[in-house]
């Protein structure tokens, strides 16, 4: 995984931060190498040349062609030859400390022979050179941290790089188990309705019609219940009809929702505010502009539909009080009234859905802790080996104290109380530097790193820096010293930012790839939705339409009652072969054979037709297909239509479709979820929506952009190609549906115009 394009670009920040630790630890050494090069320009240039090849051999572990699940390269030669030069650079006068470097790779590849190999030389090395004992305790516990923190910061950017690389599987999975779901609630019962109806109409006999149009009834009925319960998740389909009906009628509309989503039952009596308060907004036809807003506050999703129109009108009694009846039915609450502003507004609150639980960390990240908190007690044991005895008791309180900050607020990321601690450990840092010792300046560095982490970057940076120079001058010595000090100061400070950053960036990835996998649940969800309206539902229609002609027709015209008849079975394999096409990534619509079955539909209605039709791409002609349908339902269901005109043309660069009929309906009704799911589509194809009165007429307008550049004729931004579905957020996300944990549904970016009501 790590291989791929997307993890190797994860990887970056991760792998900068491994080459500053590395570099941190090889610093000091380095800078005393430069410091002998004037002296002993031989020995000094091979300690700098040593530690550069170093801190150069550390990045063999985050090449992706050769890391592997515990980033070992597949050979030893290189392993060998890092041991290698640390001992050389050791023989040639360099500091112990020196080989935490090849501990780290020893560590990451798992060579335990070789690491015991390494203690022990490096124990003889000190044996030789005749130090204390406290002192060569004290080296050969500072190779051990800086060796272990390595290993952390390198196993975390390893975590990090596979995570992030994870995340698309991740979506993939959540998608795949949704289709399986939703395809098991499909067809438990509206697959069983298709099946009925084509067995009843495949009778041909009259006694065979009443039963048949119930059937027909009842699963257009759940097709419509279940499309509502999938769309129940998001208010991304409502509030794109909310700014349409608006646009509408001249309203301008600030709409900003910024709720966690999926929604969950509350969803769909949120969106029935939202749906009656802009239809109020509009029907009462004075308001020049409507705000709608959503936010999370105290556990509660918060609905807000404020407007400047008079408000004495806006909601009669009897829609009020059963909106509110809906909101207290789910636990919630409804008000209506003016603002001190003297605008009208309306305010729904439901209880939001719980927050997702937070991932179990993986064992890297429970390792890489660990290993901090032993750099916490290292610390301790190293800072307290050299306080005198009376004052060891200070220095145990001072250190338990400290850490206990670090435990509470660079590990656990507590957030009350977090400057006063940050005031608190700078205190317990540098007030007790001069009598605990030189060792104590670990705590320095530990609170610089912190610092950095919980900081904006410059800020932290800049407090670090104050930090490692504060503590150099309180400890006082030569100048020498002094420099050593600030510089022991942050590499420190480099060691816990990279451990601490890291540990931060594996969780926000899990939490992001978890909101990324939500938001395509949620996608797919109202994909799925928008289908079963847009097309199993406007098959179900047509079933029922001809099932009440063939009833009809059943005792003055037998032969056309059976053709009738004859098209309710074809119509019924169409959804069934449509139903299927839902449950996995939609279905591929012919815009000749849809324009065909409008026109069948429509004049077995009584109403004229009148065709013009022009080629248009394949891709084109998918969404065009889409639209027909719920423009041929609005006309069957809610117009008086005598006559429609059906034109489809391609031009240079965009294709078109217009349904245009006579039988407008008059007054403001709400927007359904129709004219918003095809807005919704249109949008992810970079498409536009138009509709309204046209000199008597009703006329509505869908325009798809093409893309001439190539042979196939595809679609700008378009619909998935077959085979293939793109879930919310990849890369396309019309609904807006972003795979954060706040969720923020923004402007949709496309021009929404008028629409007619659904």
């Amino acid at each position: 995984m790590v291989g791929e394009r997307g993890g190797d670009v994860g990887l970056r920040p991760a792998r900068a931060l491994v080459i500053a630790v590395a570099a941190a630890l090889a610093s000091v050494h380095l800078l005393k190498g430069v410091a002998r090069t004037p002296a002993e320009p031989g020995s000094g240039t091979a300690v700098v040349a040593a530690c550069l090849a170093l801190v150069a051999l550390q990045l063999r572990h985050l090449r992706p062609a050769r890391t592997g699940p515990a980033g070992a390269p597949a050979h030893p030669g290189w392993t060998a030859a890092e041991l290698a030069v640390g001992f050389l650079a050791v023989g040639l006068g360099a500091s112990i400390g020196l080989l935490c470097l090849p501990a780290a790779s020893l560590l990451l590849e798992r060579r335990r022979v070789l690491l015991a190999l390494a203690a022990a030389g490096a124990v003889l090395v000190e044996a030789e050179r005749a130090v204390g004992v406290r002192e060569a305790v004290d080296l050969l516990v500072t190779v051990a941290l800086g060796g272990v923190m390595l290993y952390a910061v390198t196993t975390l950017a390893l975590l990090a790089s596979r995570v992030h690389a994870a995340r698309l599987t991740l979506v993939a999975s959540a998608v795949t188990d949704e289709r399986l779901r939703i395809a098991a609630d499909l067809r438990s019962e509206l697959s069983a309705g298709l099946a009925q109806i084509h067995d009843l109409a495949a009778r041909q006999t009259p006694q065979a019609l009443a039963p048949l149009i119930a059937v027909a009834r009842r699963t257009l009925a759940a097709a419509r219940a279940t499309a509502a319960e999938l769309r129940s998740l998001s208010l991304a389909p409502e509030a794109a009809s909310a700014r349409a009906l608006l646009a509408s009628a001249g309203v301008a509309a600030d709409i900003r929702i910024g709720h966690r989503e999926p929604l969950g039952p509350a969803g769909t009596v949120l969106a029935t505010v939202l749906r009656e308060a802009v239809t109020a907004v509009v029907r009462v036809g004075d308001a020049r502009r409507c705000e709608v807003g959503t936010e999370e506050r105290a556990g509660r999703v918060m609905l807000r539909v404020v407007s400047d129109g008079v408000p004495t009108a806006a909601l009669g009694a009897d829609v009020l009080d059963d909106l509110a009846e809906r909101v207290r039915a789910v636990g919630g609450r409804l008000t209506a009234g003016l603002e001190p502003d003297g605008r009208f507004a309306v305010e729904a609150a439901v209880a939001a859905t719980p927050a997702p639980t937070a991932a179990a960390d993986p064992p890297e990240l429970r390792t890489a802790l660990g290993l901090y908190y032993f750099l916490l007690a290292a610390f301790c044991i190293r800072s307290l080996m050299f306080v005198p005895l009376p004052r060891l008791g200070l220095g145990a309180a001072c250190a338990l104290a400290f850490c206990a900050f670090q435990i509470r607020f660079s590990i656990h990321d507590a957030t009350r109380h977090a400057r006063l601690a940050l005031v608190a450990s700078a205190v317990l840092a540098l007030l007790p530097l001069p009598w605990l010792g030189a060792n104590w300046i670990g705590a320095a560095g530990i609170l610089a790193g912190s610092l950095v982490i919980a900081l904006p970057l410059r800020a932290g940076a800049a407090l670090a820096g104050l930090m490692a120079v504060t503590a150099g001058a309180i400890s006082g010595g030569p100048a020498a010293s002094v420099v050593l000090t600030a510089v022991d100061v942050l590499i420190t400070c480099v060691v816990v930012f990279g451990v601490l950053r890291l540990v931060r960036l594996v969780r926000e990835l899990q939490r992001a790839g978890a909101g990324l996998a939500r938001a395509a649940v949620v996608g797919e969800r109202l994909r799925a939705a928008r289908d079963l309206h847009d097309l199993l539902g406007h098959g179900l229609a047509a079933i029922l339409l001809k099932a009440e002609l063939a009833r009809r027709l059943a005792e003055t015209d037998p032969g056309r009652c059976q053709e009738e008849l004859a098209d309710v079975v074809r119509l019924a394999d169409r959804g069934r072969a449509e139903l299927g096409a839902v449950a996995e990534d939609g279905p591929r619509l012919s815009l000749a054979a849809e324009l065909a079955s409008a026109a069948a539909v429509l004049g077995a209605a009584g109403i004229a037709v009148e065709l013009e039709e022009e080629p248009v791409p394949e891709t084109a002609g998918t969404v065009l297909s889409v639209v027909l349908r719920e423009a041929v339902t609005n006309v069957l269901r809610h117009s008086r239509a005598r006559h429609v005109r059906i034109a489809v043309a391609a031009a240079r660069d965009a294709a078109r479709l217009e349904v245009e009929n006579d039988g407008a309906p008059d007054g403001v009704t709400a927007p359904g979820s129709g004219i918003g799911g095809l807005t919704v589509r249109l949008a992810g194809a970079g498409g536009t929506l138009t509709a309204g009165p046209d000199d008597g007429w009703y006329l509505l307008r869908a325009e798809v952009p093409l893309d001439r550049s190539a042979d196939t004729g595809s679609v700008t931004g378009g619909v998935p190609a077959p085979g293939g579905s793109e879930p919310a957020g990849l890369p396309r996300d019309p609904h807006r549906v972003r795979p954060v944990p706040r969720v923020q549904l923004a402007d949709d970016g496309g021009e929404h115009v008028p629409h007619g009501p659904r």
